[in-house]
Protein backbone atom coordinates (compact mmCIF):
# COMPACT_ATOMS: atom_id res chain seq x y z
CA UNK A 1 0.00 0.00 0.00
CA UNK A 2 2.64 2.07 1.00
CA UNK A 3 4.81 0.98 -2.06
CA UNK A 4 1.64 2.38 -4.56
CA UNK A 5 1.37 5.54 -2.32
CA UNK A 6 5.11 6.55 -3.13
CA UNK A 7 4.40 5.52 -6.33
CA UNK A 8 1.46 7.72 -7.20
CA UNK A 9 3.23 10.61 -5.31
CA UNK A 10 6.09 10.23 -8.11
CA UNK A 11 3.61 10.43 -10.87
CA UNK A 12 1.95 13.55 -9.29
CA UNK A 13 5.39 14.79 -8.83
CA UNK A 14 6.32 14.67 -12.98
CA UNK A 15 3.17 15.46 -13.60
CA UNK A 16 3.71 19.25 -11.51
CA UNK A 17 7.22 19.13 -13.41
CA UNK A 18 6.11 18.88 -16.80
CA UNK A 19 3.06 21.36 -15.99
CA UNK A 20 5.75 23.93 -14.64
CA UNK A 21 7.71 23.25 -17.68
CA UNK A 22 5.18 23.47 -20.35
CA UNK A 23 4.17 27.12 -18.48
CA UNK A 24 7.34 28.25 -18.31
CA UNK A 25 7.54 27.49 -22.35
CA UNK A 26 4.05 29.29 -22.60
CA UNK A 27 5.63 32.36 -20.39
CA UNK A 28 9.04 33.02 -22.02
CA UNK A 29 7.14 32.94 -25.47
CA UNK A 30 5.03 35.61 -24.47
CA UNK A 31 8.18 37.58 -22.99
CA UNK A 32 10.31 37.00 -25.93
CA UNK A 33 7.48 38.52 -28.45
CA UNK A 34 6.99 41.46 -25.83
CA UNK A 35 10.57 41.86 -26.07
CA UNK A 36 10.34 41.73 -30.00
CA UNK A 37 7.60 44.25 -30.14
CA UNK A 38 9.29 46.51 -27.49
CA UNK A 39 12.67 46.45 -30.04
CA UNK A 40 10.46 47.60 -32.89
CA UNK A 41 8.45 50.38 -30.92
CA UNK A 42 11.85 51.59 -30.05
CA UNK A 43 12.97 51.41 -33.64
CA UNK A 44 10.23 53.47 -34.60
CA UNK A 45 10.38 56.00 -32.00
CA UNK A 46 14.27 56.55 -32.72
CA UNK A 47 12.98 56.56 -36.86
CA UNK A 48 10.32 59.32 -35.41
CA UNK A 49 12.77 61.64 -34.08
CA UNK A 50 15.28 61.51 -36.19
CA UNK A 51 12.80 62.77 -39.07
CA UNK A 52 11.80 65.56 -36.52
CA UNK A 53 15.05 66.83 -36.70
CA UNK A 54 13.61 68.50 -40.78
CA UNK A 55 11.27 70.16 -38.18
CA UNK A 56 13.85 72.93 -37.50
CA UNK A 57 13.46 75.14 -40.75
CA UNK A 58 17.30 75.64 -40.42
CA UNK A 59 18.06 71.89 -40.13
CA UNK A 60 15.81 71.21 -42.76
CA UNK A 61 17.93 74.57 -45.14
CA UNK A 62 21.12 72.20 -44.44
CA UNK A 63 19.82 68.86 -45.61
CA UNK A 64 17.83 70.10 -48.75
CA UNK A 65 21.52 72.43 -49.54
CA UNK A 66 23.92 69.09 -48.30
CA UNK A 67 21.52 66.49 -50.43
CA UNK A 68 22.14 68.92 -53.38
CA UNK A 69 25.81 69.24 -53.48
CA UNK A 70 27.52 67.98 -49.84
CA UNK A 71 30.93 70.17 -51.22
CA UNK A 72 28.92 73.24 -51.12
CA UNK A 73 29.00 73.11 -47.61
CA UNK A 74 30.88 75.02 -45.25
CA UNK A 75 33.07 72.53 -42.61
CA UNK A 76 30.38 73.20 -40.42
CA UNK A 77 27.25 72.33 -42.16
CA UNK A 78 29.34 69.61 -43.36
CA UNK A 79 29.83 67.97 -39.88
CA UNK A 80 26.00 68.62 -38.85
CA UNK A 81 24.67 67.16 -42.41
CA UNK A 82 27.12 64.30 -41.29
CA UNK A 83 26.11 63.58 -37.90
CA UNK A 84 22.07 63.82 -39.61
CA UNK A 85 22.92 61.04 -41.81
CA UNK A 86 25.07 58.80 -39.22
CA UNK A 87 22.51 58.77 -37.16
CA UNK A 88 19.93 57.75 -40.02
CA UNK A 89 22.39 54.65 -40.85
CA UNK A 90 22.78 54.11 -37.10
CA UNK A 91 18.58 53.58 -37.27
CA UNK A 92 19.69 51.62 -40.24
CA UNK A 93 21.56 49.22 -39.02
CA UNK A 94 19.37 48.96 -35.85
CA UNK A 95 16.60 47.61 -38.34
CA UNK A 96 19.00 45.52 -40.09
CA UNK A 97 19.59 43.68 -36.51
CA UNK A 98 16.41 43.40 -35.74
CA UNK A 99 14.90 42.86 -39.15
CA UNK A 100 14.44 38.71 -38.34
CA UNK A 101 12.02 39.72 -35.64
CA UNK A 102 9.49 41.93 -37.27
CA UNK A 103 6.00 41.14 -35.98
CA UNK A 104 3.94 39.57 -39.11
CA UNK A 105 1.71 43.05 -38.56
CA UNK A 106 4.46 44.68 -39.75
CA UNK A 107 6.12 43.01 -42.57
CA UNK A 108 5.66 45.74 -44.91
CA UNK A 109 6.93 47.99 -42.07
CA UNK A 110 10.22 46.68 -43.71
CA UNK A 111 9.78 47.92 -46.98
CA UNK A 112 8.76 51.42 -46.20
CA UNK A 113 11.87 51.80 -44.23
CA UNK A 114 14.21 50.27 -46.79
CA UNK A 115 12.36 53.15 -49.09
CA UNK A 116 12.74 55.91 -46.37
CA UNK A 117 16.69 55.07 -45.87
CA UNK A 118 17.08 54.82 -50.34
CA UNK A 119 15.11 58.54 -50.41
CA UNK A 120 17.46 59.84 -47.97
CA UNK A 121 20.61 58.07 -48.40
CA UNK A 122 20.35 58.85 -52.65
CA UNK A 123 20.68 62.64 -53.47
CA UNK A 124 23.88 63.41 -55.05
CA UNK A 125 25.26 65.26 -51.83
CA UNK A 126 24.51 61.95 -50.01
CA UNK A 127 26.22 60.03 -51.88
CA UNK A 128 28.99 62.45 -52.32
CA UNK A 129 28.92 62.43 -48.15
CA UNK A 130 29.02 58.88 -48.17
CA UNK A 131 31.71 58.51 -50.57
CA UNK A 132 34.09 60.61 -47.91
CA UNK A 133 32.86 59.10 -44.86
CA UNK A 134 32.65 55.06 -45.61
CA UNK A 135 36.51 54.82 -45.78
CA UNK A 136 36.76 56.39 -42.37
CA UNK A 137 35.32 53.00 -41.20
CA UNK A 138 33.12 54.67 -38.52
CA UNK A 139 30.10 52.06 -39.56
CA UNK A 140 29.75 47.91 -38.87
CA UNK A 141 30.38 45.87 -42.17
CA UNK A 142 27.29 44.79 -42.46
CA UNK A 143 25.84 48.24 -41.85
CA UNK A 144 28.10 49.51 -45.18
CA UNK A 145 26.77 46.13 -47.11
CA UNK A 146 22.93 46.76 -46.38
CA UNK A 147 23.91 50.75 -47.54
CA UNK A 148 25.76 49.46 -50.83
CA UNK A 149 23.43 46.99 -51.62
CA UNK A 150 20.46 49.69 -50.97
CA UNK A 151 21.82 52.10 -53.25
CA UNK A 152 22.81 49.68 -55.62
CA UNK A 153 19.32 47.64 -56.08
CA UNK A 154 16.62 50.83 -55.53
CA UNK A 155 13.46 50.18 -54.56
CA UNK A 156 12.44 47.12 -53.29
CA UNK A 157 8.90 45.57 -54.65
CA UNK A 158 6.13 46.78 -53.24
CA UNK A 159 4.16 44.07 -51.24
CA UNK A 160 1.02 42.55 -53.29
CA UNK A 161 -2.05 44.52 -51.64
CA UNK A 162 0.09 47.97 -52.24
Amino acid sequence: MLAQLAAIADLIAAAGVIASLLFLAFELRIQNRETGLSNWRHLLESLTSFKATTNDPAMADLVVRGNAVYTSLTEAEKLSYGHYLEQEIHIIGNFEKHSGTVPSQMRDLEIAVHNLFLDLLSPPGARQWWAEAKPRGRFMPNTVRTIEKMQEDGRRPRGPHL
